[in-house]
C-alpha cells in the first residue's frame, strides 16, 4: 500500500496562494507514487487539530503549507515522538524550513519521499505545554509578533520594516534575565532568545554554535538599550556570522531556562515563539532531546 500523508495548507499564507496547491500536491502524490490527502485550516489552531488527528486516521507523515505560525501548530498537534513532518514554506519567515533546506515547490519532494529518509532533532517546550521548533524571544521581537497578531488577513515581508522599527522604538527593554539550570540569576539583559537552531532567519545567526539536535538549548541574550541604529549594527554582524565576539553578547548552553523581567516602569514583556506572539514574560523552557522526526528532503 502507498503510504499516506496529509498536506494541511493556510489558506492565507504565501498571498493566499497556499490553497492553490492542489494541483502541484497531486502531481506530487502521482510522481512519488504516494497518496496526499489535502485539507485547508478553517480557525486559529486548526492546524494543531488536523495534525493531533492525522496518526489515529492512519497517515503516515504530515505535510505543513504555510509559514511559520502553521509549522508550529502541525508540531504541537503531532506532539513529541509524533509522525514525521515535512515543510512547504509559505510564509515570509520559514525559519525551520530554511534550516531543514525545504524547498518551495512541492514537486521538488519527490526524491524525499521516495526515499523516505526519517530524521530526529530537538523540539523545546515553553511553560511545560507549548512546543517549539526553533526559539523563544523575549524583547523587540516579542513586540513585533504582538503587533503582527493584531493584523488580519496575509502578512507579508512588507509589513516587518514599519512594525520592527515600530517595535525597537517602543520596546527599550533593561530588565530582562534568566536562569540557566537552575544556576544563580544572569542580568540585567535588553534581549534574551533560547535557542534550538543557529540561524534566527535566513542567514541571520544569533547563535551560530547551536546544534539542533545536541539535547540543549542555547541562551543568547544582549546587554545595552537596543536602538534603531544599534540594532542595524546587529543584524549586519549576525549576517556575517561574527556576532559571537561582539563585547555585549553572550550564549550559555543548557537544558532548562526560565526567562524574567524586571522593568522600571513594570512594563510586561512581550515573547514570541516560532515567530508567533506567545503572551509575556515570565517563560521556562526545556529541552525535549530528538523529540521531532522529520523527512530529510537530502536523502543519501
Amino acid at each position: 500500500m502507498p503510504r499516506r500523508l496529509l498536506a494541511i495548507a493556510n489558506p492565507i499564507s504565501g498571498r493566499g496562494r497556499a490553497a492553490d496547491l492542489a494541483p502541484r500536491l497531486e502531481e506530487l502524490a502521482r510522481r512519488a507514487e504516494v497518496q496526499i490527502e489535502l485539507r485547508l485550516t478553517q480557525h486559529r489552531g486548526h492546524a494543531r487539530e488536523l495534525a493531533a488527528a492525522a496518526q489515529v486516521e492512519g497517515f503516515d507523515a504530515v505535510i505543513s503549507v504555510g509559514g511559520d505560525g502553521t509549522m508550529n501548530e502541525v508540531v504541537n498537534g503531532l506532539g513529541p515522538g509524533g509522525l514525521p513532518l515535512v515543510i512547504v514554506p509559505r510564509g515570509p519567515g520559514n525559519v525551520l524550513a530554511k534550516e531543514l533546506r525545504a524547498p518551495k515547490d512541492p514537486l521538488r519532494c519527490v526524491q524525499a519521499l521516495r526515499a523516505w529518509q526519517v530524521k530526529q532533532r530537538d523540539l523545546g517546550r515553553l511553560n511545560g505545554e507549548r512546543l517549539f521548533a526553533c526559539f523563544v524571544g523575549a524583547g523587540f521581537d516579542g513586540e513585533c509578533t504582538r503587533a503582527l497578531s493584531e493584523r488580519r488577513g496575509a502578512i507579508r515581508m512588507s509589513n516587518y520594516l514599519p512594525i520592527m522599527w515600530r517595535a525597537v522604538r517602543d520596546s527599550d527593554y533593561q530588565g530582562l534575565s534568566y536562569e540557566l539550570d537552575g544556576a544563580s540569576s544572569c542580568g540585567p539583559f535588553s534581549y534574551v532568545l533560547a535557542a534550538i537552531t543557529p540561524a534566527y532567519g535566513g542567514p541571520i545567526e544569533l547563535v551560530g554554535g547551536a546544534d539542533p539536535a545536541d539535547g540543549a538549548l542555547d541562551v543568547f541574550a544582549l546587554k545595552g538599550r537596543i536602538r534603531p541604529l544599534r540594532l542595524g549594527w546587529i543584524l549586519a554582524r549576525a549576517f556575517a556570522g561574527r556576532l559571537g565576539s561582539y563585547s555585549c553578547a553572550s550564549v550559555q548552553r543548557g537544558t532548562a531556562v526560565v526567562l524574567a523581567a524586571s522593568e522600571p516602569d513594570q512594563r510586561e514583556v512581550p515573547i514570541q515563539v516560532d515567530g508567533d506572539f506567545a503572551g509575556y514574560l515570565p517563560a521556562r523552557c526545556e529541552i525535549l532531546p530528538g523529540a521531532m522526526s522529520y523527512l530529510s528532503m537530502q536523502p543519501k
